[in-house]
């Protein structure tokens, strides 16, 4: 009998797991831990509400959102009903490089047939669908407007024996005994829940390096990029009858450090437009109707504001600001506590406008799975976070190095430059002009850009010499609407 038999079988980890925040990425972990646990509790501060609307706990919720096609994979691999749950309620589907008009990295990405699917709607209905597939589950309980304030916790010798609980916070560890976390103490009552295991998927505010610092271990180093981006939303209502070949259009700076400027146009559910414009270091986009549409007149390609230019919204502008990526290194800690992982948002956020964020948490619960598995063969969880903090740091850093690059193209960029900066800026210019002209070449870059490929499949010697020659295409105007041929 395989592990996964067995799991299925109910030969699971343990009797309860907690899930701290009830996010996309939290209710992607709870479907892993499902299959691992008797049961499963996701604790949500806020009160998600039933229908598919933006929500105090997810203040970028009314912005555009990208899903990456890794993304929509796992998600679909987890919740096999989920696509036609979401085609019928009107999210658009199709392919990632036909269906979109996209100028990013300097140069307008060719539309050819490539095979990657990809899903465009709103972030309120991606996460209210995936929520009611998630409670679904007979053995996964959300409990809302449910803080929590500590994580519980024991302790026991390094060879396993134990666990010896206490009550007190732990001032230091050694290499003679082990804290496990045993649950979790809730903010209302001071109530303590008991769990064999513990996922902080609390978002960006996780206080999960705090807590674990109080339980005696070292916080994670931090790694932040500043890059000061605020962007402006407004909904409206889609032409009717229009005849349109795209389901997104998205523009990001093209000749940076001069230019700042972008915008994104997603074709969402309900025949609805959400249309988002963005700048960056400040340089925030209005939120007048008027001023609206001349910033995005005034891109160097102004498609989006053709597309909206003659429509008007429906109700306020809704504003947001980011100041900085934020990424706790977990994976640099010799030492963790067991019983526990932090993942999501709480380990690493991301600049919003590349929409990296959902796909990442995804591929992070994915691989939570690979490792919960071993654990199930292995017959214990020990070192399971040291397992998964290193594998999760792969779909990190194949996000973080693609992008970062990037903003720190503009000097106002705040943080240390990596080393090596000089020749991944000049690399990723050379594979972006190569993605223009080449169609295999393209293709896989585009696979690489979704996470469903590692940056290593675009390293292979026939690409490297060809974009060693690659120059990037000179436009005077937008590319023909058309898809290639």
């Amino acid at each position: 009998m395989s592990a996964k038999q067995q799991v299925n079988n109910k030969t699971t980890l343990g009797e309860h797991a907690i899930v701290i925040g009830g996010s996309i990425a939290g209710l992607l972990t709870a479907r892993v831990l499902s299959d691992y646990f008797e049961r499963v509790t996701i604790f949500e501060a806020d009160t998600p509400p039933d229908e598919a609307v933006p929500r105090k706990g997810v203040p970028q919720g009314s912005h555009v959102h990208g899903l990456l096609a890794g993304g929509g994979a796992v998600i679909t691999k987890f919740f096999p009903d989920i696509h036609e749950d979401l085609l019928a309620a009107g999210v658009e589907y199709g392919d990632a490089m036909t269906d979109v008009r996209m100028f990013v990295g300097g140069r307008w990405s060719p539309r050819i047939e490539s095979g990657i699917n990809q899903y465009v709607m709103s972030r309120p209905l991606l996460e209210a669908t995936v929520r009611k597939h998630t409670l679904a589950i007979p053995n996964v309980e959300l409990r809302v407007a449910t803080s929590v304030s500590a994580y519980a916790h024991s302790t026991r010798d390094a060879h396993g024996a134990g666990p010896t609980h206490s009550t007190r916070e732990a001032s230091s560890t050694t290499n003679a005994t082990k804290t496990v976390v045993t649950g979790v103490t809730l903010e209302e009552g001071g109530e303590s829940i008991a769990a064999d295991f513990v996922a902080d998927v609390s978002g960006r505010n996780s206080k999960a390096s705090t807590w674990i610092e109080q339980l005696g271990y070292a916080r994670p180093q931090r790694t932040t990029i500043g890059i000061d981006v605020g962007y402006v939303t407004f909904e409206m209502q889609g032409p009717p009858d229009k005849e349109r070949d795209w389901s997104f259009v998205f523009t990001t700076p093209g000749s940076i450090p001069d230019e700042t400027r972008g915008a994104g146009l997603f074709c969402i559910e309900g025949g609805r437009y959400l249309v988002t414009a963005a700048g960056n270091h400040k340089d925030y986009p209005p939120t007048d109707w008027a001023g609206f549409l001349a910033f995005l007149k005034g891109l160097p390609y102004p498609d989006i504001y053709e597309e909206i230019k003659d429509l008007q919204p429906i109700g306020e502008a809704k504003e947001y600001r980011y100041a900085s990526y934020l990424r706790r290194h977990y994976e640099q800690l010799s030492d963790f506590p067991a019983g526990l992982v932090v993942l999501g948002d709480a380990m690493c956020s991301f600049n919003p406008i590349y929409g990296q964020g959902m796909t990442v948490a995804a591929k992070e619960a994915e691989y939570l799975d690979v490792c919960l598995l071993k654990c199930v063969e292995n017959g214990n969880m020990d070192n399971l976070a040291q397992s998964f903090f290193a594998g999760a740091a792969k779909f990190i850093d194949a996000a973080w190095d693609g992008v970062t690059v990037e903003d720190f193209r503009y000097p106002q960029t705040r943080g240390d430059r990596p080393k090596g900066f000089a020749v991944a800026k000049w690399l990723n210019s050379k594979f972006f002009a190569l993605s223009a002209t080449d169609p295999e070449f393209a293709v896989a870059f585009s696979k690489v850009f979704h996470l469903m490929e590692p940056p290593s499949s675009v390293l292979k010697p026939k690409y490297l010499l060809k974009a060693l020659f690659a120059k990037k295409p000179v436009y005077d105007k937008s590319p023909p609407a058309q898809r290639s041929t």
